[in-house]
């Protein structure tokens, strides 16, 4: 098969004989090495899994035909000496990527052939491990239930057998995406009304409520008041995963440092207060010697003249309490010996040399200003420099008055020692010591600012946990000890906001994700199960809490175990608990993980429980020597890890990959590995050469077959060049770093891996941490040797014009002097797309001669589908699709942000407003302005000058400004009327001009979206537009947080996309736009929340007093700077994501600036002097640029700065001009080395052939003109109806509802016709009455129908040839096994009905369910059913054979005279076409169809259907007459025909579903040769209550098909006029008790019943 060979770096990633780490960059194949492998997981016998891990529980074939499969299939995969696929979990990131994976996966095995091969099949793999095609068959049979799928999917399959054991409040239904954020909101609202204890337990706070009460108050104080402290709330919820791993990483660090700390109460400040020097822990000491050195010197040379510069300064400052003073004694006194007071020093150094506004509210700061100290008045409560200037010094009087030559050296001593200081500090350690020292000072100093004045502003008063009502003056600082209960009231709050959403949660009986995740920990024994914390001793609870770093072992669960010894209760629970967890163990042997740089902690904890030791038997293998049982895969890229906002930690693959060379070292010396590991090479297990292999050979040098291939660890893919030994190492203990890349052409892939060097570098870390990616070279491997091109746009305004005042004509940005960068930007990009899309050449500036030069656009056309923008946000996404559109270029956005706020849905919005209130001049107006009406403002005016009266639904039509429009809004009013609601909403999308004045492709995707959230509240809600409108109302409030107008790509447009969606996307041309705004703004919109979360700690922002400034604050400095250094490693990582997206042209946009230097050179471009903002994505464009061409020794090259020294570490980029020559850099790109050689800069209009676009008045003008057109010109008045074609209409029906529906025709209309749902309605959260201890009525059905279906015994072999043949199916022997034990415990099993199940309430529900089985079976054997299957005769007949369940589809044609299909429409109701004939299909299944004979050798037909009514709990199996009184019998018991009242009864009620099974059996007979057919027997009913067969009389037959065959004929009359006029009358109050069985009659809502009963809200139903 033509298939390329897998490069070296992926034939590593295919051992099986250790865990795997692959670290895939982007494009290099991880994706067909993931599938590979999972396919070598099951073809392979010799691997770590089977030599290690006895095999999972390999079940027998389950299902409905699980009981006729031969034995043979059931077992097959006993002997599989492979893995299975329940035995491989394969996880990915999205549902999509799972299904896209499974399906290369079963495409894979699909292939795969046994030897030999066949010549003539090329398409084909041949593999020696493949021993038949049977095996083929049986491994894609097993994928469909393999567990293959997204994290959230895969533990849902985990519990969801097992919730009995660790859910309160069982739900299986996942809650909506849009009820979260309402859900939560509504949560706070409960949290905020909880005023006592009883309040708190009812809203479901179970422990610690009055704890609760108490930390909500206290910070609805401290935060600010109630508004603010729900911010802060809200904020906790959305983050929920990372608070309680700052918690735990809290514990944690206390546990390390000995603290005591329970998780509840205030938390130490000394863990506080190390974690904010953990960072320089040991580099302070060096530092602050260092600095203290220099201080020191310098103190000294002004000490030595300290009459003049430090006296005299003193006397004329008034004070001797000055920074010089502070300096002097930090610089003479001994240094700390404890870090965290070493970095406090540090800042103490800081606040004297910087000025106190500068230090404490600006990121970049001047040291020392003008070289000298801050200078501040006393008199201005300030903090005197206490040092003369050099000027100042010069005037002074006599002795004092140093001479010019003493002033010069000691200011040239001085400024040297500043530089040194300033220097040491403004470095990238410095600023960083800098930062923490002052967190830490805030948080708790060591020592008072003793030379500061007393009264100065600067003094920091203290805030304790009890603030006074009234704001104090001055500076404030939180204390520890505020910070510390503040912390553990927002843990507190947190937890109890948690249970209040879990209880709402289970009273609207659905789930989250979170909610899965918790019950998973609980069955995986992670933490204690929730459900078990109140009934545990204390002791175990807190051992199961103690899961510690290695989540994988069971520590803590022997520790639990011995705490509850003498417990029986406990220990048996607990025991009981641990099976489950082995249970689930022994299940998976391998795991394989995708995109797992993106897996949050909590994933981690849960996987990792799984990977532990299992239970061993005696005759298993012995265990691997690592700690993880199953062989364990990961795939991921850490530099594509941007899902922060979704709680994953980078740092999750970094301990990840740690554990896995652990594990593999340790195994390194496990002796059952020897036969197959070699040292220094990995193991690909494909066997190789002589026809054996998928390829020929998959490496050079395979001459002959070999089983599998040894693949040298230490070479790189190119086979030839050896990697460093680090790599190599690496790649020994399973990291294996894939580095080939297949994306992108050559020379981008060399500029992009010397620019992300740069992005990744250390010297940009603004703090040091775990969650930063480190750069990985790829290699280019595309088998393609053409340049791609890199170009940057870099709007550049040049001369604003006067913007355009004529609507008529378009406005050009450009033009405008006010105009946006982002409009510029958006106008370039659909400029230069436009001309890239058309072929067209391009210009750029000669700086030189200051003149345009033409370049040619040369390679293949490129359309509109072959292009991706990319942006960071969605802000300005209208403006950039407008842009594209006026230059005809065909967009799509994934999304265009809130789906509420959309045009489209807000005409909708108003529809469904009036429709919930008829009453809503909102409603009404909002119409009237919409492109439904299209009303002026005149005209408006005119509608709402008089009242409403009944509503303006009326107004609406009466001044409707056409007869179309007219015709729509009455048609639309009717369907309100008839409760139509969806119907409404297609009318206006249909036949309105709604889409024709938003015309988009998003837009109607919009609509429909809009559409389907309608449809699906109305489900959840009953359908009422009032309850409709209400939810979509709250969800709109909701703003950014509600649900999202997503549109779906289609072909043939450029996608926009935000750099999250295009992941895992490629694409020939990239535009990532906006660089120079990407990022700016994440330090405001990170702290907006007023609350900050990361996992190594959470902060609130604690202000008292709204009416001054919030208090200096330790934990929320440190906080803040952590998120900000976060935040900023992820930008990086989504700068790598979207440039790594591109195939061969990538086109960068933005400027910094867009104004020129005033005197610039003409021709050349020279950027003011500006510096792009540090977080932005521009500056890391421009610091990789920079990079690259340092790193390439380019001195001259424009991208360095001019201090710049080649062979020097490149300082922060500094505010500084660019100066850009653009066809230079065309010719030159100015980057060296092999990077691209040539880079396009496009700065203007003017580097584009203009375009011609419209206005958007002018393209309205234009759909007007066509309009009035369309409408002026001729259409027919009528349709001639004898010219409509003649259709034939189909129903399909259930055969179910044919009596129900005869009995109450109005039931039919309500389901069929108005649309009901047959539901009875509950009030939310109305407890349902069930009877636990049986199965329900309709599955106890089911279990009877397919107990009979395998037991009942066919009696054809005894009966001897039949009269008239019949199919080999109708005449397969069987034994009779009704009561047969263990084939009802099979039936029962195939229903997850289990007698020796873990749940109880199952257990006891099987045992009963088994027993009445058994009853119920005997009694069909006693009777005229079990009789006549024994073979006997009975009245006359003999059976010959019988088929259960048999299918059937009958169709019933029913002529039609003078009937239309009609559809609504503008100008009235129009016909289509006639209709002559109806055909109603019914489709189904028999229970039970014997052939019989007479015995005058005739042969017939009978249908034979069960009933089980009054089988469960009416049953009484001692006592006939006290049971269901379908149990009695009267006289024979095996006369066909009923004898008793409820026999009678039973057999009218569903008389005519009988009579259709025999319909569909004449039709069947009708079928065949007249002498072949049988006759067809009135139908029969088996009476499961009884074991009683009883028939329609041959009177009763007859009187059911007539009834039949006018109910079918009204059923399709009805079809086809569909109209209101149709609606059948109540039932009559005499046959009041048919409606007790009709589901609108049910329920505590009644939607109908008889003639003048009360419908609505029932308060008791009996």
């Amino acid at each position: 098969m033509a298939k390329p060979p897998f490069n070296f770096s992926q034939m590593l990633g295919l051992d099986l004989d250790k865990h795997i780490a692959l670290d895939a960059g982007a494009g290099t194949g991880k994706t067909t090495v993931m599938a590979e492998r999972y396919i070598q997981h099951l073809i392979t016998s010799e691997q770590r899994a089977t030599l290690c891990l006895p095999n999972g529980p390999r079940e027998p074939l389950q299902g409905q035909g699980s009981l006729r499969a031969p034995a043979k299939e059931r077992e097959n995969f006993k002997e599989w000496r492979g893995l299975i696929p329940s035995e491989v979990v394969a996880i990915t990131f999205t549902k999509k990527a799972a299904a896209e994976l499974k399906a290369r996966i079963r495409k894979s095995v699909s292939i795969l052939r046994p030897l030999p091969k066949d010549s003539t099949r090329d398409d084909l793999i041949y593999d020696s491990r493949i021993k038949s095609l049977a095996d083929v068959e049986k491994l894609i049979a097993a994928l469909d239930d393999a567990p293959i799928s997204t994290i959230d999917a895969f533990l849902s399959g985990i519990v969801s057998p097992h919730l009995d054991m660790v859910a309160i409040h069982p739900s299986r239904e996942q809650i909506a995406e849009e009820r979260t954020p309402l859900l939560q909101q509504e949560s706070l609202h409960t949290a905020w009304r909880i005023r006592s204890e009883y309040d708190a337990r009812e809203a479901g706070i179970t422990v610690g409520e009055s704890e609760f009460i108490a930390a909500r108050n206290r910070l609805a104080i401290l935060l600010g008041g109630q508004k603010n402290a729900e911010v802060v709330f809200k904020g906790l919820l959305w983050k929920s995963l990372f608070v309680e791993e700052s918690r735990r990483s809290l514990m944690y660090r206390c546990e390390q440092m000995k603290l005591a700390w329970d998780g509840v109460s205030d938390p130490p400040s000394e863990a506080l207060l190390q974690m904010m020097v953990e960072p320089v822990q040991d580099k302070a000491l060096a530092f602050a010697t260092n600095l203290q050195g220099l201080l020191k010197e310098w103190t000294k040379v002004f000490l030595s003249y300290d009459a003049s510069y430090l006296g005299e300064a003193e006397k004329q400052q008034g004070t001797h309490l000055t920074r010089f003073r502070h300096l002097q004694q930090l610089a003479n006194e001994p240094l700390p010996t404890d870090a965290t007071q070493q970095i406090q020093w540090v800042w103490l150094v800081a606040i004297a040399i910087v000025s106190w506004k500068s230090l404490h509210e600006k990121d970049e700061v001047s040291l020392f200003p003008h070289g000298s100290l801050p200078a501040d008045k006393l008199a201005e409560k300030g903090w005197p420099s206490g040092l003369l200037s050099k000027s100042a010094v010069k005037l002074l009087p006599g002795t004092l008055k140093l001479t010019e030559a003493d002033r010069n050296r000691i200011g040239a001593d001085s400024k040297e020692l500043v530089d040194e200081m300033e220097l040491l500090l403004d470095g990238q350690q410095g600023r960083l010591i800098r930062m923490l020292g002052r967190s830490s000072f805030t948080l708790e100093p060591y020592t008072n600012i003793k030379w500061m004045p007393a009264d100065c502003k600067y003094r920091i008063s203290l805030l304790t946990p009890s603030p006074p009502e009234k704001a104090p003056e001055g500076i404030l600082r939180v204390s520890s000890e505020l910070q510390s209960s503040v912390l553990a009231d927002l843990l507190t709050v947190h937890k109890g906001c948690k249970a209040i959403m879990t209880l709402r949660k289970a009273q609207e009986g659905v789930h989250d994700y979170d909610d899965i995740q918790v019950l998973v920990g609980d069955l995986l024994l992670s933490r204690c199960p929730e459900i078990c914390r109140m009934d545990y001793p204390s002791a175990v609870v807190e051992a199961l809490d103690s899961l510690g770093d290695e989540p994988w072992t069971d520590h803590h669960i022997i520790r639990a175990v011995k705490f509850a010894q003498g417990n029986d209760k406990c220990l048996e629970d607990l025991g009981r608990r641990v099976k489950v967890l082995q249970s689930l163990r022994r299940k998976y042997r391998a795991f394989i993980i995708d995109e797992y740089q993106d897996t949050n902690p909590s994933h981690f904890r849960l996987l990792a429980r799984l990977w532990g030791p299992r239970d061993r038997r005696a005759d298993e293998p012995t265990p691997p020597l690592g700690d993880w049982d199953p062989t364990v895969c990961i795939v991921g890229d850490m530099k594509q890890s941007i899902y922060r906002f979704r709680q994953a930690e980078v740092t999750v693959m970094l301990r990840a990959v740690a554990e896995i060379r652990r594990n593999n070292q340790i195994e390194f010396s496990d002796p059952k590995f020897t036969p197959y590991r070699k040292l220094g090479y990995g193991r690909d297990p494909r066997p190789t050469g002589g026809g054996h292999s998928f390829l020929s050979a998959l490496y050079k040098g395979a001459k002959h077959s070999e089983p599998w291939t040894h693949i040298p660890a230490g070479i790189e893919d190119d086979e030839s060049t050896p990697i460093p030994t680090t790599r190599f190492l690496q790649r020994q203990e399973g990291h294996i770093d894939l580095t080939s890349n297949y994306r992108t052409l050559h020379n981008l892939v060399h500029t992009l891996n010397g620019v992300f060097r740069d992005v990744f570098d250390e010297r940009h870390h603004a703090l040091p941490g775990d969650w930063h990616a480190k750069s990985q070279d790829l290699n280019p491997a595309r088998d393609d040797d053409s340049e791609g091109v890199l170009e940057w746009i870099l709007p550049l305004q040049l001369e604003a014009g006067t913007p355009e005042t004529d609507a008529l004509k378009p406005l050009i940005a450009f033009n405008n002097p006010k105009a946006k960068p982002s409009e510029l930007e958006h106008e370039m990009i659909a400029s230069r797309l436009h001309a890239l899309f058309n072929k067209a050449p391009t210009k750029i500036l000669n700086g030189a001669t200051n003149k345009m030069v033409v370049i040619p656009e040369t390679g293949d056309v490129i359309s509109p589908d072959d292009v991706i923008i990319l942006l960071h946000a969605r802000t300005h996404l209208p403006d950039l699709i407008d842009k594209l559109q006026a230059k005809g270029i065909p967009v799509l956005a994934d999304k265009q942000g809130a789906l509420l706020t959309r045009p489209v849905c807000i005409t909708l919005m108003a529809v469904l407003e009036l429709m919930s209130n008829r009453h809503s001049k909102h409603a009404a107006l909002a119409i009237c302005r919409s492109p439904i009406m299209g009303l002026t403002d005149k005209q408006i005016a005119k509608t709402f000058s008089k009242p409403n009266g009944d509503g303006w639904w009326c107004k609406l039509i009466e001044n409707s400004p056409s007869e179309a429009v007219k015709n729509l809004l009455e048609h639309m009013l009717q369907l309100v009327d008839a409760g139509a609601v969806y119907d409404v909403f297609d009318a206006v999308l249909d036949h309105s001009d709604l889409l024709t004045a938003y015309p988009g492709d998003a837009d109607r995707q919009n609509g429909e979206a809009w559409y389907a959230l309608a449809n699906k509240i109305g489900n959840e809600l009953g359908h009422d537009c009032s309850a409709i409108y209400s939810r979509m109302k709250q969800l709109s409030e909701l703003k950014k947080n509600g649900p999202k107008a997503v549109s779906v790509p289609s072909g043939g447009a450029v996608q926009i996309m935000t750099i999250h969606g295009v992941k895992g996307l490629q694409s020939k041309v990239v535009v990532v736009g906006g660089l120079f705004n990407a990022g700016k703004m994440d330090a405001s919109m990170a702290v907006k929340e007023n609350v900050l979360v990361t996992p190594q700690v959470l902060a609130g922002r604690i202000n008292p007093w709204m009416s001054r400034e919030r208090p200096y604050d330790g934990l929320w400095q440190f906080t803040k700077n952590m998120d900000s250094a976060q935040t900023q490693a992820e930008r990086r990582r989504e700068f790598y994501v979207a440039l790594t997206r591109v195939e061969d042209r990538l086109i960068l946009v933005g400027s910094h600036t867009n104004e020129l230097v005033e005197d610039a050179k003409e021709g050349s471009l020279e950027l003011k002097k500006s510096k792009p903002n540090k977080r932005s994505m521009g500056l890391m464009l421009l610091e990789g640029l920079r990079g690259l061409a340092h790193s390439n020794s380019l001195a001259d090259s424009p991208w360095l700065l001019e201090k710049d020294i080649i062979g020097t570490p490149l300082n922060p980029y500094s505010e500084s001009e660019l100066k850009i020559d653009p066809l230079q850099l065309y010719c030159d790109s100015g980057l060296g080395g092999n990077a691209i050689s040539s880079i396009r800069i496009y700065h203007s209009p003017d580097c584009f052939d203009s375009v011609e676009t419209k206005s958007p008045l002018s393209n309205w003008l234009e759909v007007e003109t066509r309009v009035n057109k369309i409408l002026k010109a001729t259409h027919p008045t009528s349709t001639t109806i004898t010219k409509l074609p003649i259709v034939s209409q189909s129903i399909r029906m259930s055969s179910h509802s044919l009596d129900t529906s005869h009995q109450c025709r109005r039931r039919h209309w309500l389901e069929h016709i108005k649309g009901w749902k047959p539901e009875k309605m509950q009030l939310m959260n109305e407890q349902v009455n069930s009877a636990d201890d049986w199965p329900s009525a309709k599955k106890f059905g089911l279990i009877m129908h397919r107990l009979v279906e395998v037991g009942l015994a066919n009696p054809a072999a005894a009966a001897g040839k039949p009269c008239l043949d019949l199919p080999d199916g109708w005449r397969q022997h069987s034994k009779d096994a009704l009561a047969d034990k263990s084939v009802i415990d099979q039936v029962l099993a195939e229903f997850n009905i289990d007698s020796s199940s873990s749940d109880k309430n199952i257990a006891q529900q099987a045992r009963i369910t088994a027993k009445r089985l058994v009853q119920l079976s005997q009694l069909t054997q006693n009777g005229l059913l079990g009789k006549l299957s024994a073979g006997e005769s009975q009245d006359g007949f003999t059976v010959e054979g019988l088929r259960t369940e048999l299918p059937f589809l009958y169709k019933h044609n029913i002529a039609m005279q003078d009937k239309y299909k009609t559809v609504f429409s503008l100008s009235g109701p129009q016909p289509v076409a006639k209709v002559d004939r109806v055909t109603i299909s019914f489709d189904g299944r028999a229970d039970l169809v014997l052939a019989l004979r007479d015995k005058s050798n005739k042969g017939y037909l009978q249908v034979v259907d069960l009933k089980t009514t009054g089988c469960r709990g009416e049953f009484d199996e001692s006592d006939v007459s006290k049971g269901h009184l379908l149990q009695r019998i009267e006289g024979d018991p095996l006369t066909p025909f009923a004898t008793t009242d409820a026999e009678k009864e039973i057999l009218a009620k569903y008389r005519l579903q009988l009579t259709l099974y025999s319909f569909a059996l004449e039709a069947l007979e009708s079928a065949k040769p007249l002498s072949e057919r049988r006759e067809i027997l009135a139908p029969a009913l088996l009476i499961g209550a009884s074991g009683r067969m009883v028939r329609l009389t041959p009177d009763d037959y007859q009187t059911a098909r007539k009834e039949l065959e006018v109910h079918l004929d009204w059923m399709a009359q009805l079809n086809v006029t569909n109209t209101e006029s149709d609606e059948p009358a109540r039932m009559k109050k005499s046959e009041a008790s048919k409606c007790e069985q009709c589901p609108y009659f049910n329920g505590k809502i009644r939607l109908c019943g008889p003639i003048d009963s009360f419908t609505g809200h029932i308060n008791n139903i009996g």
